[in-house]
């Protein structure tokens, strides 16, 4: 009986909460991505985070090392039900001295790499492209 009542509490207490915080609700799509990520920004990054509009949290991509070293590629994975972003994602990268940069507009799928750079212009890019299987790579065309 105390299970059921605390259950029941606590349900309202979600429901109140998801109330009270006044966000819309966010159509999802379930994900199964897995993309490499390469810092070709000229400086390391101490955190990497997403979020799929202006008005959503950040989420943090785990770093495997403290820094993600310029020049290196990491592989990201995403998977379950996801944010629909209708504009793209937004990608911040905090790097090693303490500056921010933001990437807008950022698509995500499935065996894509995407390459994050800066202008001479102080400008953001992110350059797609699809990973190519490793048994072709290499291999020139006849």
């Amino acid at each position: 009986m105390k299970k059921r009542i605390l259950t029941m509490m606590l349900a309202a207490l979600a429901m109140i909460g998801m109330t009270a915080c006044g966000k819309e609700e966010v159509a999802t799509q379930e994900v199964e991505y897995d993309m490499t990520f390469e810092n070709q920004t000229g400086m390391d990054a101490s955190k990497l985070e997403i979020r799929y509009a202006d008005n959503a949290d950040w989420s943090e991509i785990s770093l495997t090392e403290a820094e993600w070293k310029s020049s290196y590629e990491m592989p990201v994975s995403m998977r379950g039900q996801m944010p629909v972003a209708e504009d793209g994602w937004q990608v911040q990268m905090t790097f090693a001295d303490g500056e921010t940069q933001v990437w807008d507009g950022v698509e995500f799928a499935d065996e894509e790499n995407l390459t994050f750079s800066i202008s001479e212009d102080g400008e953001p890019m992110v350059e797609i492209g699809a990973d190519a299987p490793e048994a072709e790579l290499g291999e020139t065309e006849e």
